[in-house]
């Protein structure tokens, strides 16, 4: 007998961005985000269709909720998936216009910095 299918997407949602967070989207096995989220791959891919699903729904949750997360997941978008996935490119270049050029540069170029450990930011 298989597995109950049935868990929270919203909480599943939320350890699969942390798993990209932390190792980004082209260090991110299927195998880490079963470790993370403790569901079958059947279930991820029933779910979420691939891996860029995965990473899909991660993003356009978190830009939706304004999360700190959401500047992370941008900044992987950018810097991994837009020059080749359509969809990815499409859900940032709306976000993009719809903010201040001012406040991405500072963020992201804040996120940059911290992560390269050149300087601490607050």
């Amino acid at each position: 007998m298989g597995r109950n299918k049935k868990f929270d997407t919203v909480e599943t949602i939320g350890q699969i961005q942390q798993v990209f967070i932390q190792k980004s989207y082209n260090a991110t096995s299927l195998d880490d985000l079963v470790q993370a989220t403790g569901l079958l791959r059947g279930s991820l891919y029933s779910t979420f269709g691939s891996k860029e699903g995965m990473f899909i729904a991660a993003l356009s949750d978190s830009l939706e909720k304004e999360s700190e997360e959401s500047w992370h997941l941008i900044l992987i978008a950018m810097t991994e998936l837009t020059n080749q996935s359509k969809r990815v490119f499409e859900i940032i270049n709306q976000w993009y216009h719809h903010q201040s050029y001012q406040t991405v540069t500072e963020k992201l170029g804040q996120i940059v910095l911290k992560e390269s450990g050149i300087t601490e930011v607050k």
